[in-house]
């Protein structure tokens, strides 16, 4: 009997690795593992209905029933998941060139409170699209009714328009927009999304089609979102709404039942005129707006091509807030305009808009998950009755297939362990706002996504953090004492058969909450603009002089710059210099900082004085029209739990240089001593200047601190000078001193 199952274990481990292997190559294999998938987890799900539910108390009947429901619930998520990629969505693009006459189109930017910059940035880039300037408007839809957004569009020459109150939010803005316009086809776009400079040549084509009502592109971001960022993880993942964005967008457009998801997107006048214009009374109209115009039976399009790019929340606490109004906007939907009763939706649409209502409970759902395994190893409170048999027969072949079925359709975008990190991390936020919506129905607020967040201090978010703290203590107690059960069986009895299979889900749990709690310690962000790396040519130009010096750009924003130069190239000091990017424009800048490395290379960092508008227009241009550093098109790599937790604990430790400095800083591994408070301590010499130096000491150093410094091997004796900076690390103090003439108080 044993070797039976062995050998059924092994089969089935072996399809399910050809699967993986070839699933994404080819949809006939994929179809395999999904019709493999959904087999071994009904087969799963009826043998726990009918042979594993507990009956020892009312409690343990009333976990297991729970635990029970909310695997079924997942099951039915996954056939909704299955039959969206069970065929692959082949749409072809339309070019502008089968319009006989070029629409009329009215950009329509909504806004509140965004920072001036930021707003100016999209301004610009809408005034960069290609598409002839008299057919397209572009109106700043102002609902803060701010005399600086008045000036800057006055300044941009677009329309600026405001209304008396602020009636229905982001919707009412819109809608009254609509009221002062004309434009055929009407744009969406918030704040800080940045279209390019082909978002019209590659959405516009479509409304050829006079059944189309509005064509959708996906939201992507050129900023790092709280997990990417406060794990250091930029490099390895994507940000967590790319799956979505990318992949189940693109495969609902087979069905017609693509998401409006608030900005880059485009509507027919007509078919928004007649459904009342946008969806008002719920704090997701974006998501209304769309159903609706489906269930009038237009037809809508995904265009799966990263034509705009924003800003992801900087702050975990932001995204909590956004996903929070997603979430109750939701259930508002649900309540108003119920898709099953929707005259006008098809089958899948319904099915479609009712799955992605159901996924706000996935926060009850996990929390069930993480906790189910704590009530048997720690309480004692059985939540499902299995032999170790059974379990190698039914549990393994469903978790497998499950763990391959996500890794095929989410072509590696996304990975089993970061669904399980994202779902715990948001899991006790999104459990209260889908109940407190669903049962309390409380009235809130629209609330506007903070953007352009500079901070200089990280911290840890005690008040986030409490639930997945206690989860995770509890779940270390819950492993004692398994420890405890096999060398101590008379103070703690845990049944075998019960013990692997919670050990092995507390574990998992486990991984997920310790990385949680790594993304609860909130990164500082130093700037509150991003540079993208550019790699362009350009020559310097030095105040007073002719000699021209060839450089390369490395990074670049509207505010400045990232320089790379040889060292020989460099001779004296650096403050003023004029630079002059690859066809672009002479701008005059100020150098912040220089930095020398060992391998003979000089990185300069400029900042950019008053920038013309033509100036402007050329870095807009250059920067968000060829953006490297763009998710949903690089896969998860070395995204392991290992490599994630080095990565932080290493980066961790790094502390930023405080680039103030105009001479040339040398890298250096000396060893020196500083006097301080007159007792001596090591310290290790980072860089070295004439006009400075950055050390690493354990003295507790504070800004304002004055200390001598001796380095022998650098031939220094007796330098003084003032710490400017300081900055913790876990065993040491960072410190920047600025070396000056000690004065007699001194």
């Amino acid at each position: 009997m044993i070797d039976f199952q062995f050998i059924y274990l092994i089969v089935v481990v072996a399809i399910l690795i050809a699967c993986y292997k070839y699933g994404r190559e080819n949809q006939n294999v994929l179809r395999i593992s999904i019709v493999f998938f959904l087999f071994f987890q009904a087969a799963y799900l009826l043998w726990r209905t009918f042979y594993t539910l507990p009956t020892l108390s009312i409690i343990s009947i009333m976990a297991g029933l729970l635990l029970l429901f909310t695997e079924w619930m997942g099951y039915l998520q996954s056939i909704v998941t299955s039959i969206l990629f069970w065929k692959k969505n082949k749409r072809k693009k339309v070019f502008l060139s089968s319009f006989e006459l070029l629409p009329t189109v009215d950009v329509m930017i909504a806004t509140y409170n965004e920072p001036i910059d930021l707003l100016k940035r999209t301004i610009v880039a809408a005034q960069l699209m290609d598409y002839p300037d008299h057919l397209y408007e572009i109106l700043v839809c102002d609902d803060g009714r701010r005399e600086d957004v008045r000036k800057l569009c006055e300044e941009l020459s677009v329309q600026h328009i405001t209304r008396k109150d602020n009636k229905h939010a982001k919707a009412g803005n819109l809608n009254h927009a609509m009221e002062v316009s004309q434009g055929e086809i009407i744009v969406t776009m918030d704040a800080d999304m940045i279209p390019k400079v082909n978002f019209m040549k590659e959405t516009l084509g479509y409304f050829s089609d006079p059944k189309v009502a509005f064509v959708q592109a996906p939201q992507a971001f050129y900023n790092d979102d709280p997990f990417q960022f406060n794990l250091f993880a930029s490099d390895r993942v994507n940000n967590e709404q790319d799956f979505f964005m990318r992949m189940l967008e693109d495969k609902k457009d087979r069905f017609n039942a693509t998401m409006y998801i608030g900005s880059n997107a485009l509507f027919r006048r007509d078919a928004l005129e007649k459904i009342g214009g946008f969806a008002t009374g719920v704090i997701t109209e974006d998501m209304a707006t769309g159903m609706l115009i489906q269930a009038d039976g237009w037809q809508t399009v995904f265009v799966n091509k990263v034509i705009a790019v924003g800003l992801a929340p900087e702050t975990y606490k932001d995204l909590l807030k956004q996903r929070d109004r997603w979430c109750r906007g939701n259930i508002q939907v649900m309540r108003k305009w119920n898709p099953l009763k929707a005259k006008g939706l098809s089958f899948m649409q319904k099915l479609l808009y009712l799955d992605g209502i159901h996924y706000w409970f996935f926060g009850v759902y996990k929390i069930v998950y993480l906790i189910s395994p704590i009530l048997y190893l720690v309480f004692g409170i059985v939540v499902l009755n299995a032999t170790f048999l059974e379990l190698l027969i039914f549990w393994i072949p469903a978790f497998l297939s499950a763990q391959v079925f996500a890794s095929i359709i989410s072509d590696k975008k996304r990975t089993t362990m970061w669904t399980n990190v994202y779902d715990s991390a948001l899991a006790p936020s999104m459990a209260w706002s889908v109940l407190s919506e669903a049962f309390l129905k409380r009235n809130v607020n629209f609330n506007v996504t903070r953007k352009g967040i500079q901070t200089s201090e990280r911290q840890f978010l005690w008040r986030a953090s409490g639930f997945h703290i206690v989860l995770g203590v509890l779940s270390i107690v819950g492993i004692s004492r398994v420890i405890l059960s096999l060398i101590a069986p008379e103070m703690v009895s845990l049944n075998p058969n019960s013990v692997l299979i919670n050990l092995f889900w507390v574990f998992y749990n486990l991984i997920g909450i310790v990385i949680v709690i790594m993304i609860f310690f909130e990164r500082p962000r130093y700037r509150t603009a991003e540079r993208f790396a550019v790699a362009k040519k350009a020559v310097i130009e030095k105040e007073n002089e002719s000699k021209l010096i060839k450089v390369e750009v490395a990074d670049l924003n509207e505010y400045g710059a990232r320089l790379t130069v040889n060292e020989y190239m460099i001779k004296g000091k650096l403050e003023n210099i004029k630079l002059r990017i690859q066809d672009g424009p002479t701008i005059e800048a100020e150098v912040r900082w220089i930095d020398k490395y060992a391998s003979g290379h000089i990185e300069i960092g400029i900042r950019f004085k008053e920038l013309s508008q033509e100036q402007y227009r050329f870095i807009i241009k250059t920067v968000y029209s060829d953006i490297k550093k763009i998710i949903g098109d690089k896969s998860y790599k070395n995204a392991g739990v290992v490599p994630t937790v080095i990565g932080f604990f290493r980066q961790t430790k790094k502390v930023p240089a405080a680039k103030s400095r105009l001479l040339l800083r040398e890298r250096t591994k000396a060893r020196g001593i500083i006097t301080f408070k007159h007792l001596k301590y090591s310290a290790s010499i980072v860089d070295l200047s004439e006009e400075g130096t950055q050390i690493r000491t354990k003295a507790k150093l504070k800004v304002g601190d004055k200390v001598s410094l001796e380095v022998p091997e650098k031939n220094l004796v007796d330098y003084f000078g003032e710490v400017r900076w300081v900055k913790r690390s876990i065993n040491n103090y960072y410190a920047g001193v600025l070396f000056k003439k000690k004065t007699e108080e001194e």
